[in-house]
């Protein structure tokens, strides 16, 4: 595809005139159980994926979009697409793949190849009626007749000229110039004042719509952007730090490595120590042993919505991306050579973890026979970090005892119950699942909770059993979740408690690990818990506001 920007009015036209696209296939992705089978390609031909709602998941080259219905991404021949329905409620995401070619002379210098990349990932469009379209082109081109498949490349050539047409509104054109205003000098001062001069927006307004377009604020996009260059820099080791602060943007060094260790987790030497020694996390929740230990893999499986967190710190890191096939995974791991394999005990079969072997060495944790505590210490000493290890246990038990004087006050001798609010129901979370709680912060938990290791599936009517103090509710941020929860504070069962009476309910922050919380039973995640903790005791939350 090419957008508008890159010509002028009667260039474009001329271009448009000359081009044909057609049809090859449209594919229908819908809902499934198994998150196993995410598909992972590189696209062989022109692509259109248009979402059907914000459960749809679409990563295109590393980047997670955030998805919404009558979102349309257009991906070119070979970038690297990942896509699935995470949810029941989540209506299905359409592929369709497409030919182009021009007709007669080509007359117009198209933009390069490294100015087409850029472009052709920022080509997103937002078209209300294009999963509706979809579904028409879908029914005639499954149809046998010739004249339905002549209806489903005329339905095909309707959406393509309504993605033209967003195209063309000025507020995007505007966007998109405010964004390759940034692209371009971003290592140059750069103020909202500047942009919205640049654009002729005024600069509350552009702040509101670039951050609607685009998910982030101004000021986060141009310090992502400085730091995705210094890393390529630093990666060269042709420059001191403090050149490489100066090249890419940042008024002084000091200021320059608090925010590089500040959004990366490490100091630029630590990540550059990383460079040196390549690490394969076969299995993602190994990441969250990785990153304490300030250590980023060399290869690691980076296609589910669970891992958005590290993808964000580190996915352009990873230089190659696992699948969840064994044998494709061989495949690339014996071209990459890592110095060391990490998995899990629990996914992989002795006889896989002889082939690894072969390949390079191989540590598998004990995933449920041991704590995450053991897990972060078996991953250090592989890597030759065990001080760093020990070093960042203790500073993790030396905030649980900050915050166990923050929150005993408020807590007492309560028992406390967490409760979590999904898709799929209401659950209570267990011992194990909830060790931050009742085993670091000596939070006595709720009669019955100390019987269940991880989760038990619960009906509302059996919350009083518990015979909790205190209630803990995450609420996972979607629309079935929330609509349970506000159906839950209406229900006599829940206003009957003594917890809700007493005005002792708390919000703890969900994260999407929690749908099985044993995948992200590691030390990442505790940190994570720790640190929101303070946060959801000190302020019982009221009624129907809780997510």
């Amino acid at each position: 595809m090419f957008t508008k920007q890159d010509y002028t009015a009667g260039e474009h036209d001329e271009v448009l005139s000359r081009t044909w696209f057609k049809l090859v296939n449209i594919e229908l992705v819908g809902y499934s159980r198994d998150y196993w089978s995410y598909r992972r390609e590189l696209a062989d031909r022109h692509l259109l994926i248009v979402a059907g709602s914000e459960w749809n998941r679409v990563v295109v080259d590393g980047q997670a979009l955030a998805t919404y219905s009558g979102m349309v991404v257009a991906c070119r021949p070979g970038q690297s697409v990942e896509i699935g329905v995470t949810s029941e409620e989540g209506h299905p995401l359409y592929l369709l793949y497409f030919e182009k070619g021009s007709v007669g002379p080509t007359v117009i210098d198209h933009p390069t190849a490294e100015n087409q990349q850029s472009r052709d990932l920022e080509e997103e469009s937002r078209i209300p009626a294009a999963p509706a379209i979809c579904g028409q082109i879908h029914r005639s081109w499954l149809s046998e007749g010739l004249a339905d498949k002549m209806r489903a490349q005329a339905t095909f050539h309707e959406l393509l000229a309504l993605i033209i047409e967003y195209q063309g509104q000025e507020t995007v054109k505007l966007l998109a110039k405010v964004k390759a205003e940034i692209d371009r000098n971003y290592s140059e001062e750069i103020t909202i004042e500047r942009l919205a001069v640049a654009s002729g927006i005024s600069r509350y307004h552009l702040m509101r719509i670039f951050r609607d377009r685009y998910g982030k604020s101004i000021g986060e996009y141009v310090t992502g952007i400085r730091l995705h260059h210094a890393k390529q820099l630093m990666q060269k080791r042709e420059h001191s730090i403090h050149e490489i602060a100066g090249m890419v943007g940042f008024q002084s060094e000091s200021y320059f490595r608090t925010v590089f260790k500040k959004q990366v987790g490490m100091a630029p030497a630590a990540y550059l120590r990383n460079r040196s020694f390549k690490v394969a996390a076969y299995s993602w929740p190994i990441l969250g042993h990785l990153l304490p230990l300030q250590t980023i893999p060399f290869a690691a499986p980076m296609d589910h919505y669970w891992t958005d967190d590290y993808r964000r710190r580190y996915g352009s890191d990873v230089v190659i991306q696992l699948g969840h096939e064994y044998e494709f995974n061989r495949n690339v791991l014996r071209q990459a050579q890592p110095d060391l394999i990490i998995g899990l005990d629990s996914t992989i079969s002795p006889e896989e973890e002889q082939r690894l072997q072969e390949i390079a060495p191989v540590l598998l944790l004990p995933w449920m026979s041991a704590d995450w505590r053991s897990h972060l210490l078996l991953v250090a000493e592989a890597l030759g970090r065990t001080h760093e290890g020990e070093q960042w246990l203790e500073q993790y038990d030396r905030q649980a005892r900050s915050v166990r004087e923050q929150v005993q006050p408020i807590i007492k001798d309560d028992t406390v119950l967490v409760l979590k609010i999904s898709t799929d129901g209401l659950f209570v979370w267990g011992r194990k699942a909830m060790t931050v709680l009742y085993d670091d912060l000596k939070i006595t938990p709720a009669p019955l909770v100390n019987e269940i290791e991880w989760f038990e599936p619960i009906e509302a009517w059996q919350l009083a059993t518990y015979n909790a103090d205190r209630l803990v509710v995450s609420v996972d941020n979607d629309t079935a979740s929330r609509l349970l929860w506000d159906k839950l504070q209406q229900s006599k069962h829940w206003t009957t408690l003594a917890a809700v009476k007493h005005h002792a309910v708390h919000s703890l922050p969900g994260h999407s690990s929690w749908v099985f919380p044993w995948i992200e039973y590691t030390a990442w995640n505790h940190k994570l818990l720790l640190d929101n903790a303070p946060i959801c005791f000190c302020a019982p939350i009221p009624q129907n506001t809780a997510r």
